[in-house]
């Protein structure tokens, strides 16, 4: 059996930018901001998120979050 991938879909294979990690930290503004855009059940989801305070190398505190992997393909997959 052949598959046919598109460049696009080839480069995204070969950099595993698809997978998900439990523990890595996205920006909660923007994660939120997404989520509100989605059906209900995947709204429910933003009171569930962890508030985690994050500093950069300049001293700015933003708030940071982690995410299940439902709403990992819900922002990155073909959802």
């Amino acid at each position: 059996m052949k598959v046919i991938l598109t460049e696009s879909q080839y480069t995204r294979l070969i950099e595993n930018e698809g997978q998900w990690d439990g523990d890595k930290l996205y920006e909660r503004e923007k994660v939120v901001e997404r989520l509100k855009k989605g059906p209900k059940y995947i709204k429910d989801y933003i009171k569930k998120l962890p508030h985690i305070k994050v500093q950069n190398e300049e001293g700015d505190v933003k708030i940071a979050t982690r995410i299940p992997q439902t709403i990992h393909q819900f922002l990155f997959g073909n959802f």
